[in-house]
């Protein structure tokens, strides 16, 4: 009898305790959908059923008139913001207020990832940002553009060998394009050739596959760690497996040794992170291979989404292609058949036209932050104080506010000419930030845009693009990874342009703009 009255009395107060909890954001006044038992709002996660940035966005609509959203992580009361302004305060004017991610990796226990800025946190992660800094420079990505173009040209010659890309049974975009991303990154990196073109399953893309394929460890660590982030303190998890810790560390101790026998200096980013070690003794051995898998990651996965969902968009969307065809086409007429660095920097209409793709499939659908100091800030629908306390998780919901059609017209069609001249000087602040904003933003966006832009570049001047009926229509995303990554794929069928086409195409472009100069 009395453990069956202890249970009940257990349950009793479990009951009011949780009750309580989900009065919380009542009680400040903000308004919000109710939540469910342990779930919270995320049920439908749980069930894989959407994503949590589907989740967040559905919400972020529901709420048309709110600044701001109080949810339920699972008990965790999180606050998803709609107000740019105040997004402005969180991302840029108060960052010290909220200068962490909400992400908690253990360092010991993983200490790669546990190393990666994305996770490190106060001024920790402030030191090894500008540490990393100089890796990104202009100067940099001009001095690695000869690797970029070069494994551009390989990628069309690639195109070319697989029988199924040009005879109308389709390729898998993202497979192309992380073919790509990962011999860009072998070069810019590792300073070895990644051989992704050369080989069906080259050893760097056997390694990028057991690091960050859907369904691999890391991404199922990740989703957990989105759903309930106190997982990760209770239970210590590893992102970055021993198996794939141990190839990376072989791969960097590797080509560190061949430079050191061969007296081979070359201005990557393994060399700059490396002399880190001559300048500041705590940094290791570990430090200089965390940051090289940092880059591999960021460098290889998430550009080749976006690059991906780029030749998607012109798949479905031939006048833009076409547009985009005559741009391209005419730089590298005037360049000898070639893309110079300072050429693809300059070409307006390209870099609209993945402006515009980050604008409506941008490779992550919310990003999460941590309030580290408590901060008040005057709802507008109530002109009252809210008071954010320190430790209150902050969901910036990326893809509900770049497809809100208050702040894009027609959001749903895919318009590059929102991204051009003072169209795009009239985009207001933070409604478009598919890599973040202020100082926490993306450190690698600059490498990431310019393989992106050179690879783009070789391709649609090489070929017409057009969707294959294999790629699932409406695209549905998977409920796991926290990257977009459409189920089925992306599938494109790729038409070879002859020279006498290129010609005509240039004629043309000629042609447009002596007819309509102010179009483009």
């Amino acid at each position: 009898m009395l453990p069956i009255v202890l249970f009940i009395l257990a349950c009793t107060i479990c009951y009011f305790f949780v009750k309580i909890n989900h009065a919380y954001w009542k009680k400040r006044g903000v308004v919000g959908p109710k939540p469910s038992f342990l779930v919270g709002n995320l049920g439908k996660s749980f069930i894989l059923k959407s994503s949590p940035g589907e989740i967040y966005t559905e919400i972020y609509r529901k709420y048309k008139d709110a600044s701001v959203v109080g949810l339920f992580r699972s008990e965790t009361p999180v606050l998803l913001v709609r107000d740019p302004e105040l997004l402005k305060e969180i991302t840029t004017k108060s960052f010290q207020h909220f200068r962490n991610n909400d992400i908690d990796v253990d360092k010991k226990h993983d200490p790669l990832f546990g190393r990666n800025p994305f996770v490190l946190k106060g001024d920790e992660w402030k030191t090894v940002r500008a540490q990393l800094t100089p890796g990104f420079t202009s100067g940099k990505m001009k001095w690695l553009y000869s690797y970029l173009e070069t494994n551009s040209k390989k990628m069309v010659e690639y195109i070319l060998r697989v029988p199924e890309a040009t005879n109308g049974q389709g390729y898998e975009a993202k497979e192309l394009c992380i073919r790509y991303t990962l011999n860009n990154v072998g070069d810019a990196v590792f300073g070895i050739e990644g051989k992704c073109f050369e080989e069906k399953n080259s050893e760097f893309r056997k390694l990028s596959k057991e690091f960050l394929s859907p369904g691999s460890y890391g991404i199922i660590i990740m989703f957990l760690a989105t759903l309930f982030p106190p997982i990760t303190k209770i239970f210590p998890m590893r992102f970055v497996t021993k198996s794939v810790e141990k190839k990376l560390t072989n791969l960097v101790s590797d080509a560190l040794k061949h430079r050191q026998v061969n007296n081979i200096v070359r201005n990557d980013f393994l060399h700059i992170i490396s002399q880190l070690k001559k300048t500041n003794q705590d940094f290791t051995d570990v430090d200089v291979t965390a940051h090289a898998a940092g880059f591999f990651a960021d460098g290889s996965e998430t550009s080749s989404i976006v690059m991906s969902f780029v030749l998607f968009q012109l798949s479905i969307n031939p006048d833009v292609q076409s547009k985009l065809r005559a741009e391209v086409t005419e730089a590298f007429n005037n360049n000898n058949n070639n893309m110079p660095y300072e050429v693809v920097q300059d070409l307006p209409y390209l870099e609209a036209v993945i402006q515009e793709t980050l604008r409506i499939q941008p490779p992550i659908h919310s990003l999460q932050k941590l309030c580290t100091k408590s901060f008040t800030w005057t709802l507008k629908e109530t002109n009252k104080p809210l008071v954010i306390e320190e430790g209150t998780p902050i969901i910036i919901p990326t893809h509900a506010l770049q497809s809100d059609p208050q702040h894009f017209e027609d959001p749903e069609s895919f318009q590059p000419e929102r991204f051009l001249g003072e169209n795009r000087e009239n985009i207001k602040k933070c409604t478009h930030m598919p890599f973040g904003e202020g100082p926490r933003a993306c450190l690698g966006q600059r490498f990431g845009l310019l393989q992106i832009k050179v690879g783009l570049a070789y391709i649609v001047k090489n070929f017409e693009l057009s969707l294959n009926k294999k790629t699932k229509l409406p695209l549905k995303y998977d409920p796991i990874n926290p990257l977009v990554t459409p189920t089925g794929g992306l599938w494109i069928d790729f038409k070879k342009i002859e020279k006498k086409k290129c010609n005509q195409i240039k004629s043309f472009h000629v042609m447009y703009l002596v007819i309509f100069p102010n179009i483009l």
